[in-house]
């Protein structure tokens, strides 16, 4: 019997703060990084299995060709925009979220 694969949540933006802060801003637990990747490249993009799910904000202070690179892989469906059930497990607990 094959292990179970954790799917991974790739968290995409121009550069590494604004990752962190849109890692925030959806509520993650930081301490869960193992399920979790930053992705900062176009080229970082790609290679991941097909239905990656992703997060983003502010895509418009973007480089264009992140922008473009995430647009066209979403619309092949290689990555998708993340959904509440990919988002859960990866959540702060109630009330520790922003106690910091």
């Amino acid at each position: 019997m094959k292990p179970e694969r954790t799917r991974i949540l790739l968290i995409v933006g121009s550069n590494i703060v604004e990752c962190h802060r849109t890692a925030r801003a959806f509520g993650l637990d930081l301490t869960k990084v193992g399920s979790m990747r930053t992705v900062t490249r176009p080229y970082a993009l790609r290679s991941w299995s097909r239905g990656t799910p992703f997060i983003a904000l502010n895509r418009d202070s973007w480089p264009e060709t992140l922008d473009r690179a995430l647009d066209a892989l979403t619309r092949t469906g290689q990555l998708r925009i993340a959904n509440e059930k990919d988002l859960e497990d990866l959540r702060e607990e109630e009330g520790l979220a922003h106690a910091g």
